[in-house]
């Protein structure tokens, strides 16, 4: 089982598109599937598959952006209205 994974990049003058490797302690073990600036979060996000078994860690994990790892946060609730509070509003 591989999950799609939401992360939150720590990028500085690019963000990611497609295809760039996914590190976890100094260890390739998947792949971003797409990503982009989130402008109303103000964040570079990405999404991609991990291994199941690494699916709970919330740290150690980076992103290759431009042959540079970039610090990659998981994010286990939407960045955009986690509450649902502005869809009800």
């Amino acid at each position: 089982m591989r999950p799609l994974m939401t992360f939150v990049v720590e990028a500085e003058d690019a963000d990611v598109i497609g295809d760039e490797p996914i590190w976890h302690r100094g260890e390739v073990i998947g792949w971003v599937t797409s990503g982009g600036y989130a402008h109303w979060s103000q964040a570079s996000v990405a999404l991609g598959y991990i291994p199941g078994d690494r699916a709970k860690a919330d740290d150690g994990f980076e992103i290759e952006v431009l042959g540079v790892r970039r610090v990659a946060n998981p994010q286990c609730e939407p960045l955009f209205d986690p509450t649902g509070a502005r869809m009800r509003a």
